[in-house]
């Protein structure tokens, strides 16, 4: 992809995408009867592109998980390619906990950046993006069947109700429901909730208690969430009533054996990216 050509898209395009993301809740209802659904790409271009040759964006909707820049090779043209499925309505896009300055400035999308295209245009460039970062959705209802999150549930007791009505913007994010709502993990050993020594302070593993009781209260049958490094490119938790879904084979990932969630005529399945799973 062509680096001028990446660089005349951010300056004419994402004062446009900030406005969007600006009008959205941080819960948002999606409606589709052919979905993809994108778990962390962390700068893979080169499966995003495989996907959008084996699912074509005109006949699929994408659901992206977020996680789409740092760690990987190609993060400035991963998060052009979201953005532009995005602004042709072929894409609905999820904040990761990477789409965040306390990743971003140690994980390498801001140095990307400035390696790329330097400091005069890097600097500003990232600004934007730290404003559309904190507007963009945390959490989707997809076919009033499935919750869509980065990360998990928080340990503080909350209904969809009090996710839409979560503050936005917010650029670190600095509520605690939302930053766990990005960062926490499933667990099959804990029965409500425990500190996540792998993650550090702030964040927390949920068991199937918590799992139950928001699906229960919310009227909903699963969730589908991104954030966890699994080799094997998906895992189950909680029953199957949690799946996560890992998309990428960039950076340190380089032995994923990347995989997606398709969703079509109402029926869900694992893919791997070029075989079925």
């Amino acid at each position: 992809m062509d680096l001028l050509e990446i660089k005349e898209f951010m300056r004419s395009n994402l004062d446009k995408i900030y406005e969007v993301f600006s009008a959205y809740e941080p819960l948002i209802r999606v409606s589709t009867d052919k979905a993809v659904i994108i778990g962390d790409l962390h700068g893979d271009v080169d499966t995003l592109l495989q996907i959008i040759r084996a699912y074509p964006p005109d006949r699929w909707l994408y659901i992206m998980l977020g996680d789409y820049v740092d760690r990987g090779e190609h993060q400035i043209e991963t998060l052009y390619l979201a953005f532009k499925l995005f602004l042709d309505h072929r894409a609905t896009l999820l904040r990761g906990n990477h789409e965040s300055p306390i990743t971003n400035y140690e994980y390498g999308f801001y140095m990307e950046l400035l390696r790329r295209f330097g400091p005069y245009d890097g600097d500003p460039l990232y600004d934007k993006l730290k404003d559309i970062f904190s507007q963009m959705p945390i959490a989707a209802i997809l076919n009033n069947e499935y919750f869509l999150v980065h990360g998990g549930l928080s340990i503080e007791h909350v209904s969809i109700d009090n996710i839409a009505k979560l503050p936005k913007p917010d650029e670190l994010p600095s509520n605690e429901t939302t930053f766990q709502l990005l960062w926490n993990d499933p667990s099959d050993y804990v029965k409500e909730h425990e500190p996540n020594i792998m993650r550090g302070p702030g964040t927390y593993v949920f068991g199937q208690a918590v799992t139950e009781r928001f699906l229960n209260e919310s009227g909903l049958k699963m969730i589908i969430r991104g954030h966890e490094y699994v080799p094997q490119g998906f895992k189950w938790n909680h029953g199957n009533k949690v799946l996560t879904v890992f998309t990428s084979k960039a950076g340190p990932y380089t032995g994923t054996r990347t995989s997606i969630a398709v969703l079509s005529e109402g029926s869900l399945k694992i893919v791997n990216i070029g075989s079925e799973s």
